[in-house]
């Protein structure tokens, strides 16, 4: 289905043609008719990219559609056009030679028939080898041995690079790619197309962050162990032909270069895209996702907010909703790409259980949170100590992420890493509020307690603990004239959270001490009394609650507290 989906992306787009691939350049081998290196042209540039609130310096390469010469793992196997300094140039400690003997066959097989200016060049540039005066020439360029080791060469020929765009060449490499085949492998029926064609036993590498330097594989086999049954290693790792395996892979790698189509969910990458290449749908589902802080201009950040959930605001018009949406995560792994889930849905229904989502998160503010709506990332950071993404439980962003463009229950590690937050002694604020909220809506089917701000008509003995808490904390914090290094806050929320009747009977003593400090305790007093009432007379304190009834406790804590800064000040209060 995903291999499928892949290739249906690459027929839509057609961004190289079946045998090439894009490739990123850092040098140019400049060199004569006569096959002599004349210089050594830099085709990289540095480049400022914004991450998070920091600017990062990073290295941009020239981009080329030059021949796929397939994968190449261990050993020694030179690629068409364009490779490293041991296959172009010989420099490499171990293999250097055999590295620029196996580039040398290559051409010279490959642009034997071939009487073009610049297939001359080529073959005379290896017919003649590398002189010392070519590595002096290539040492002054590239003077750094890291660098020199990371390049990546290309041909230039009176000005002229040689890639896709050079005719002759080019129709060179498309003959030799339709002319190859497996020796052994004959022809299958394609699992994806359905047609036949011959078995492709290798497929491509795939570009993911945090993955190997060389590229990962999606699909592969390379010990007996992990063949299925009755195949061996060598066999095919699937019945999948060569055409497909090359779109597969094309068209995921162009999509984890386009950054309308991609976004880092901790240490996993969500790819995204609609069917037909529109761009529009992709480009709104990414903003939806993707918010973040304006810290110069907090009202074009509530603007920007504001529309991303209020569809007649937001650029939908121009989307078809009836579109089918491609959602994948993948997350690297040291042998080959795990994949953590693949969704496919219509893009209206996508954005459904997104609108859902938010709608479920929708809580009175506590005036400190910079967003109108959540975005996911928001909620990940409050489940660490830090406050930072790169810290949060690597399967838990995807888990989350997963059940929201699903519409399905919310995990509940994140449930839980939210209340030991809590327990750790962390403040309740509008964040984890808001999770909670929508974990006991969608988890526990809960449409009682769970409402947008204080709900005074319900009898849940779980939230009624928690408004009662916040009254006495409210009713300390008025006596001291807040003067209180610490609140009954810090000192009981997590027990009476957990095991009520522990803790209520001292805290409803110490009330009593409270309000004999203040003038005129009459407010706290009487809705401490309608509290009491509310509960059962006969067990007002459980032993313990559940998980989800802690939930509901906090969520009453948070409601009843706002309430107390939302009131105009009487005297009171």
């Amino acid at each position: 289905m995903i291999v499928q989906a892949l290739v249906k992306r690459y027929e839509d787009t057609l961004t190289v043609l079946p045998g090439w691939k894009r490739r990123n350049v850092s040098h140019a081998l400049n060199i004569s008719e006569t096959g002599k290196l004349l210089n050594i042209i830099p085709l990289e540039w540095d480049e400022k990219i914004q991450e998070g609130s920091k600017t990062k310096k990073v290295k941009r390469k020239r981009e080329f559609v030059l021949p796929d010469g397939g994968v190449r793992s261990s050993g020694v196997k030179a690629s068409p056009l364009c490779d490293d300094a041991g296959y172009f140039l010989g420099i490499d400690e171990k293999r250097g030679n055999a590295k620029f003997e196996a580039a040398k066959t290559l051409h010279l097989e490959l642009l034997k028939n071939t009487n073009s200016s610049s297939a001359n060049a080529i073959i005379a540039y290896f017919t003649k080898g590398i002189t010392s005066t070519d590595i002096e020439l290539v040492r002054a360029t590239i003077p750094n041995e890291k660098a020199l080791a990371q390049a990546v060469f290309i041909f230039q020929i009176n000005g002229e690079f040689v890639d896709y765009n050079d005719l002759e060449i080019s129709t060179v490499w498309n003959n030799h790619y339709a002319a190859t085949d497996d020796i052994g492998m004959g022809q299958i029926r394609c699992l994806v197309t359905g047609k036949l064609d011959v078995s492709e036993s290798i497929h491509g590498k795939i570009k993911l962050r945090g993955g190997q330097s060389a590229g990962s594989n999606l699909i592969s086999a390379n010990a007996e162990s992990f063949a299925s049954y009755g195949n061996r290693a060598a066999d095919p790792a699937a019945a999948i032909g060569k055409y497909a395996a090359f779109a597969h892979v094309t068209a995921l790698n162009d999509l984890l270069q386009d950054k309308s189509h991609h976004q880092f969910i901790g240490g996993d990458t969500l790819v995204y895209w609609a069917e037909e290449n529109s761009q529009q749908e992709s480009i709104d589902f990414g903003n939806f996702l993707n918010m973040k802080i304006e810290e110069t201009d907090d009202d074009k950040l509530s603007d920007i907010m504001e529309k991303t959930t209020r569809t007649q605001h937001f650029n939908f018009d121009k989307c078809d909703m009836k579109r089918s949406f491609h959602i994948l995560c993948l997350s690297p792994n040291a042998a080959r790409i795990s994949v953590r889930y693949y969704y496919a849905n219509t893009f209206g229904a996508i954005i459904k259980n997104l609108k859902a989502h938010y709608h479920n998160l929708e809580i009175i503010t506590d005036n400190r949170t910079k967003f109108t709506h959540l975005p996911y990332w928001v909620i990940l950071n409050e489940t660490t100590v830090t406050k930072k993404a790169d810290k949060v439980a690597p399967l838990l962003g995807g888990q989350f992420l997963h059940s929201i463009i699903k519409g399905t229950t919310y995990p509940l590690t994140l449930y839980n890493a939210i209340l030991t937050r809590i327990r750790a002694g962390e403040d309740v604020n509008q964040t984890k509020a808001a999770l909670i909220k929508a974990v006991l809506i969608k988890n526990f089917n809960d449409k009682e307690v769970t409402t947008v701000d204080l709900n005074q008509e319900t009898n849940n003995k779980s939230y009624i603990l928690g408004r009662l808490f916040a009254v006495l904390e409210q009713l300390q914090y008025r006596a001291s004239s807040g003067g209180l290094n610490s609140t009954i806050r810090d000192r009981y929320f997590t027990s009476a959270c957990a095991n009520p009747s522990n803790v209520f009977p001292t805290l409803l003593k110490l009330s009593i001490h409270h309000a004999a400090k203040l003038d005129n305790p009459t407010f706290y007093e009487k809705l401490k009394g309608e509290l009491m009432v509310a509960l059962d007379e006969r067990n007002p304190f459980p032993k313990a609650l559940p998980m989800e009834d802690q939930g509901r406790f906090i969520l009453g804590y948070y409601h009843q507290r706002q309430s107390f800064f939302a009131k105009t000040t009487k005297t009171d209060i």
